[in-house]
């Protein structure tokens, strides 16, 4: 199957099991460059399976995956941590954050395992974006879940990453920040940036353009009717 010019991913006949249990079952999914898709499903669905797949952090699936017309089977171990670190920025429910070092250093780490250089300037502004420039010294374990959320979506901006992945990005949040996190999407997809959400959050999941529901294993796109 080849990939086309736009397509961002490409899934065809995908399958993936752990032990008897199987978890996806011949799924096919494409995703397009500069879409904002949401997948919802219920819990044990095996939506962290499959953007663990899509974010190049699971490579022992069955059937085809093309990320940027890449396929990923064919890739080594080496070149798929590179293509991971510079194409794909990860948004967690639990932030994953390191507790002991700075906001600043929090997000600037993303930009070593990438080997990418970013100007002082580029940082501030995406800072100052998100409403953190103030709280840059602050250690990451003092902040509220608001603001580590932010943190940790500056972290996966930094390296401006052809895709960010979002699991469950307001899961832990307050109704105001749920508001202010999912207003950033909305922004991010205004400026081109290609988006996949995983939320139990109905109306975050509305904001994309696509959505789709995980079931028995398969994707199924829901219509606004």
């Amino acid at each position: 199957m080849e990939c086309s010019l736009t397509s961002l991913i490409e899934i065809n006949e995908l399958c993936r099991a752990f032990g008897s249990l199987e978890v996806l079952k011949r799924l096919s999914f494409t995703m397009g460059k500069g879409d904002f898709v949401s997948i919802m499903g219920a819990s044990g669905s095996g939506k962290s399976t499959l953007i663990n797949i899509i974010g190049l952090l699971d490579n022992t699936f069955d059937g085809e995956y093309r990320f940027m017309g890449i396929d990923v089977k064919r890739l080594k171990e080496n070149d798929i941590v590179r293509l991971r670190a510079k194409d794909i920025g990860y948004i967690f429910q639990a932030y994953h954050l390191i507790a002991g070092c700075s906001v600043r250093d929090n997000i600037l780490m993303q930009t070593h395992y990438a080997h990418k250089k970013v100007s002082e300037k580029e940082y501030r502004e995406l800072a100052d974006k998100l409403g953190i420039v103030d709280i840059l010294d602050k250690k990451a374990g003092v902040l509220s879940g608001g603001e580590k959320q932010r943190v940790s979506i500056a972290r996966a901006l930094i390296n401006d990453p052809t895709l960010v992945i979002a699991d469950e990005p307001t899961g832990n949040l307050d109704e105001e920040n749920t508001k202010y996190v999912s207003d950033i999407f909305e922004s991010m997809h205004k400026n081109g940036t290609s988006i996949l959400i995983v939320t139990h959050d109905h109306n975050l999941a509305a904001k994309a353009e696509k959505r789709y529901l995980l079931s028995e294993g398969r994707l199924t796109e829901v219509s606004d009717e």
